[in-house]
C-alpha cells in the first residue's frame, strides 16, 4: 500500500507541475504585453513598466516561470504599481495589481463560501444519488425503478441556472418558504448559514445526484450478478441483506472515484451556482478575474482548482485501492 501511495503522489506532483505550466505559459507568454493587461487599462506607462520589472517579464521564460514556482513554495517580494514593496507570503500564487492584493489572500476570502456550498451539495449528492440508485438497483425492472429513472433523467437534463432561477422565485419569492440565498460565517450565526445555503445545497445537489444516481444503478446491477453475490443469495442469505453487505462494496469503486472528481470540481469553484444564487465563492472570483483580465488571479485560481481535483482524484483512487486490493497491486 505505502509503495501504491508513493506512486499516486509522485503522479499527482507530476500533473500540478504540467498545470502550472501550461497556465503560466498561456497567461503570461501568450499575451503581447502581460504587464499591461495584469496591470489594467488605466494605468500609465511608468506603472506598466513597475509591473514588467515586478513580474519580471525582462527576463527569459524558463526564469520567470521559475521565480513563479519558488514563490508559491517559499513566497516572494513584489512592487505595486506605486513601487511599494509587498511580501508575497507562500503559497504566493501571483499578485493582482487590479486587487492590490496577493492572489492567495484574494482566494482565500472566497473560498469558504465555496467549502460550504461544496459540503452540503455533496451531502444531498450522496443522500439523494446514493439513495435512489440503492432503491432503483433493488426494484429493478419495477414500477419503483422506472420512476426513480424518469426522476434521475429529469435531473440530468435540466441546466442549474434554470432551476436555480425557478426554484428561488417559487420557494423564496413566491412561497417564502425559504430565505433568500447568502452567505454568513457558520462560526457567526449557524442557522442563519444554513438557511442562507440550503437552497443551493439543495439545487446544486439535485442536479449532480442524477449521474451519481444512473452510475450507482448500474454498478450495483452489475456487481448483483457477479458470481460471489449469487453465491450468498443461493446459500440462503436475503435480498436486502446481499445488497447491504456484498453488492454496495463491490459497486463502491466508481462511485467513489466520481465523488472525488466531483468534490475537486465543486471546490474549484462552481462558477454557474455562485452566479446563479449571488454567492461571491472562487468561481464567481474566477469568472471576474477573467471577464477583467486579471491574469495573476486567472492562473491563481486555475492552480487552486488544479489542486483540489488533484487532491481529491488522488484520495479517491487510495480510497479505491484500499477497497479493492487488485488495484494497488496492479492488476
Amino acid at each position: 500500500m505505502l509503495t501504491f501511495v508513493l506512486r499516486r503522489t509522485l503522479q499527482a506532483l507530476g500533473v500540478l507541475l504540467a498545470v502550472s505550466a501550461a497556465a503560466f505559459a498561456l497567461f503570461y507568454a501568450a499575451p503581447a504585453d502581460p504587464a499591461r493587461a495584469a496591470c489594467g487599462p488605466r494605468c500609465d506607462s511608468g506603472q506598466i513598466a513597475a509591473v514588467r520589472q515586478s513580474m519580471g517579464l525582462d527576463q527569459p521564460l524558463l526564469t520567470q516561470y521559475t521565480e513563479y514556482l519558488a514563490g508559491v513554495v517559499a513566497g516572494r517580494d513584489i512592487n505595486d504599481v506605486d513601487g511599494s514593496a509587498i511580501h508575497c507570503a507562500a503559497p504566493c500564487l501571483g499578485y493582482s495589481y487590479r486587487l492590490h492584493q496577493p492572489v492567495a489572500e484574494a482566494l482565500a476570502d472566497h473560498l469558504p463560501v465555496t467549502l460550504s456550498l461544496t459540503a452540503g451539495a455533496l451531502a444531498v449528492l450522496l443522500v439523494l444519488g446514493l439513495g435512489t440508485g440503492f432503491v432503483s438497483a433493488l426494484r429493478h425492472g419495477r414500477r419503483t425503478d422506472r420512476l426513480l429513472s424518469g426522476f434521475t433523467l429529469v435531473g440530468a437534463s435540466v441546466q442549474i441556472y434554470f432551476l436555480g432561477y425557478l426554484a428561488q422565485w417559487w420557494l423564496v419569492h413566491s412561497t417564502g418558504l425559504l430565505p433568500l440565498p447568502s452567505y454568513t460565517p457558520p462560526t457567526e450565526d449557524p442557522a442563519a448559514w444554513a438557511g442562507g445555503m440550503l437552497l443551493p445545497w439543495l439545487v446544486l445537489g439535485f442536479v449532480n445526484s442524477a449521474v451519481f444516481a444512473r452510475l450507482s444503478r448500474s454498478q450495483l446491477l452489475e456487481t448483483m450478478n457477479e458470481e460471489y453475490v449469487r453465491t450468498a443469495r443461493a446459500k440462503g442469505l436475503g435480498r436486502l441483506r446481499a445488497h447491504l453487505k456484498y453488492t454496495s462494496r463491490g459497486a463502491a469503486g466508481p462511485l467513489v472515484q466520481l465523488l472525488g472528481l466531483e468534490a475537486g470540481a465543486l471546490l474549484g469553484g462552481a462558477v454557474i451556482s455562485e452566479t446563479v444564487f449571488g454567492l461571491n465563492g472562487v468561481g464567481r472570483f474566477a469568472a471576474q478575474a477573467v471577464s477583467g483580465q486579471d491574469l495573476p488571479a486567472v492562473v491563481g485560481a486555475v492552480l487552486l482548482a488544479a489542486c483540489f481535483v488533484v487532491l481529491f482524484v488522488a484520495l479517491a483512487d487510495l480510497a479505491v485501492a484500499w477497497l479493492d486490493p487488485r488495484i494497488r497491486l496492479g492488476r
